[in-house]
């Protein structure tokens, strides 16, 4: 038999189907269902976007970005033109990038990643001229769902540690 903490951890990051079981902070069978299916739709996209990347392939960009996609880092501008000549120049810059998910988070509209890209220095990156050494680049990365694409991002990028690495610091 489980206890009440038991049953409310579970609820809490059991997921959406857990939701809807626990007396007391139980969502309307609708709510828990349609928040199960955006969560749904949240992890097939993010898996979209890794393959995407992976095969540094930008015609799908369509179907996993709005048009109107907005970029807070800063270091690309918003849109999803931007966005498919932004990887286009990460693919150019860096041939054999690969992106990997080492945890991700889905709760309602936002999909959360914590990642590493790993590739080869071959070309000028961050001021550093190329060293051919391997590199991983950890990202936190956290995208707002609409309408089953990603339409907003934010991210944490660890650059002291690729710089570090880059250098040979």
């Amino acid at each position: 038999m489980s206890s009440r903490r038991d049953l409310l951890v579970r609820g809490l990051f059991g997921g959406a189907a857990a939701c809807c079981t626990l007396p007391g902070i139980a969502l309307a069978a609708d709510d828990c269902a349609a928040r199960a299916r955006a969560e749904a739709v949240g992890a097939v996209l993010l898996d979209r976007y890794v393959a995407a990347v992976n095969a540094h392939d930008t015609s799908g960009f369509a179907e996993i970005f709005t048009e109107a996609y907005i970029q807070h880092s800063g270091r690309s501008p918003n849109g999803l033109a931007a966005q498919i000549e932004n990887f286009r120049a990460i693919f150019a810059r860096m041939p054999d990038v690969e992106l990997r998910v080492e945890d991700r988070i889905i709760s309602g509209d936002k999909v959360v990643g914590r990642n590493t890209w790993s590739g080869t220095h071959t070309q000028p990156l961050q001021g550093i001229a190329p060293t051919g050494r391997r590199f991983s680049m950890r990202t936190i990365d956290i995208w707002r769902v609409e309408q089953g694409k990603f339409a907003e991002h934010w991210d944490i990028v660890d650059t002291a540690g690729l710089q570090k690495q880059l250098s040979g610091a």
